[in-house]
């Protein structure tokens, strides 16, 4: 639900969306798409966010994709792992829906700085 939700939103901000609900999936689809951002969960069948964010920075094709958790874990330690990682943003759940938007395109805005 979460997923159709976000999708709307960000469809009625005029951005085009595309969804994958399976982690493993999703990796060869961003590659092969590169998007400017990806948004992730913390928590995934068959591999978690954390996972996916490792795997997506490992490929240079995608070092100007911004990567953004969006998830219910509010404890520090997550946001330091999602950082560590390779995140570039990191939203609590619930979303707030005034500044959801404007927090994703800031940091598509402000570019991924490749390391």
């Amino acid at each position: 639900m979460i997923v159709e939700f976000v999708t709307t939103v960000l469809q009625d901000a005029g951005h085009e969306v595309r969804s994958d609900l399976v982690g493993l999936t999703a990796i060869s689809e961003i590659a092969a798409c590169r998007p400017d951002v990806v948004l992730t969960d913390l928590m995934m069948a068959a591999v978690d966010g954390l996972a996916l964010c490792r795997e997506l920075r490992r490929k240079p094709r995608l070092n100007r994709t911004a990567v953004i958790f969006m998830t219910s874990r509010t404890e520090m330690v997550w946001r330091d792992q999602a950082a560590a990682a390779g995140a570039d943003g990191y939203i609590e759940k619930p979303l707030d829906l005034d500044t959801f938007v404007p927090t994703i395109e800031r940091i598509v805005e402000t570019g991924r700085n490749p390391k």
